[in-house]
């Protein structure tokens, strides 16, 4: 009888994992970029276009409190912070700005801007903007030895 509890158990364990397993993965674009663009709209709907993405360092990893800025052509600036994962979302600023033109920046103390990557959606005009950022630690300014 106990035999049929653990098999059982087991057998839960397995079907659980199998759930998690065939979850989609809401992030760096893939799931989260449609998601987000199919709720903004409706939501949002005098709003202009949102803007997210990650800030990681070299070897993947999210940078928590990195600083985010989008600047628009006409010198407009938000700011926002990335949350422990690395991940910032910018709501969008009005559908008079033209989204193509908005510049992000990522920065944080002691690391400096590796590469900025932008994708847009190509079907979709007024969809989210993805930018992602990779920071290296700026040993630049440590003396030498």
């Amino acid at each position: 009888m106990a035999s049929s509890r653990v098999i059982g158990g087991l057998a839960g364990l397995a079907l659980a994992a199998s759930a998690v397993a065939v979850t989609p993965a809401f992030a760096n674009g893939g799931d989260f970029f449609e998601e987000l663009s199919a709720t903004w709209n409706s939501a949002h709907a005098d709003e202009g276009v949102p803007y997210f993405g990650f800030i990681k360092d070299t070897k993947g990893k999210g940078i928590a409190g990195a600083a985010v800025s989008a600047t628009t052509a006409s010198g407009s600036t938000f700011f926002v912070q990335s949350d422990n994962m690395g991940h910032y979302r910018i709501p969008g600023f009005s559908k008079s700005v033209d989204a193509k033109l908005v510049q992000i920046n990522c920065a944080k103390t002691g690391y400096k801007l590796l590469t900025r990557d932008r994708r847009i959606m190509r079907f979709k005009a007024d969809g989210p903007v993805e930018t992602n950022c990779v920071l290296a630690p700026d040993n630049s300014a440590k003396p030498t030895s």
